[in-house]
């Protein structure tokens, strides 16, 4: 439900970390000047350490100490991606959030552009907003040209396979969720709700959560990669398979155009 004038919501921002120690203090200071994202709504930030073995869980503990608005989740064993984002959202749900952020803990995406995905969500209408490389206006700054040549070739398949109406970065974890949209998915799901384990399950999340959404926006991202602090935790070929294997995930899962049919 969209927040009225004048009446509260709470956004949540959900940030999966594994061995993100060098980030955390530039995080840190990312997110001290962010108090109110849009008139009305609080900020929670919920950082969610997947079994990380550098000195994340202590760093996020103590930023949790000093900032009252910073939960902490942590998984005993490094689950991957997916479970980190889904822990997170879950937390978020419980929390009684109206928007869900999700975004890397690697200091690479702006704090900036929040504020243009709260607003699709919140006052748009947008069930799903994006914050996509590739629309007008978007960029990446500092990406090797392996990875770049991988968003492309995954951008095309998808574009090919899936084509959602409005879509261009299948991949990013850049994005804002009307969060009554993801409890209804989980409610509706199967167990495990997200099954890759890599970068993939970003895709995957997305492509699961399309059939239940009516509207999808994107704003532009200038990805500052060169920004990065933390080492890539990148599984190249792993990554790929994985993200062969979502063009075969089951029928229900798949679209033809923004939830309106189905493969």
């Amino acid at each position: 439900m969209m927040a009225e004038e004048g009446k509260s919501c709470t956004v949540a921002i959900v940030l999966p970390m594994y061995n993100e120690e060098k980030s955390i203090p530039f995080l840190r200071k990312m997110f001290n000047d962010i108090q109110t994202l849009i008139p009305g709504c609080d900020v929670v930030i919920i950082a969610v350490d997947d079994g990380s073995t550098d000195r994340t869980r202590e760093l996020v503990a103590q930023w949790a100490f000093q900032d009252s608005r910073l939960k902490v989740v942590s998984h005993l064993r490094n689950m991957g991606l997916g479970q980190a984002v889904l822990s997170g959202i879950r937390e978020a749900i419980l929390g009684g959030t109206n928007c869900i952020i999700t975004m890397d803990a690697d200091a690479t995406h702006p704090v900036e552009i929040i504020e243009r995905l709260v607003e699709s969500v919140i006052r748009g209408g947008a069930d799903i907003s994006i914050a996509s490389r590739f629309t007008k206006g978007g960029a990446q700054i500092g990406v090797s040209l392996g990875r770049r040549i991988l968003s492309w070739g995954v951008r095309q398949l998808f574009s090919l396979i899936f084509k959602v109406e409005g879509v261009t970065d299948y991949t990013t974890n850049f994005r804002a969720y009307r969060t009554e949209l993801v409890s209804n998915a989980l409610l509706k799901s199967s167990n495990p709700f997200l099954k890759m384990h890599t970068f993939a399950a970003v895709a995957e999340l997305l492509l699961k959560l399309v059939p239940l959404a009516k509207k999808i926006t994107e704003v532009p991202l200038v990805l500052r990669y060169d920004f990065k602090k933390s080492p890539s935790k990148l599984k190249l070929l792993k990554t790929i398979a994985e993200y062969f294997r979502l063009c075969f995930i089951p029928k229900e899962s798949c679209v033809l155009g923004r939830g309106l049919k189905i493969l």
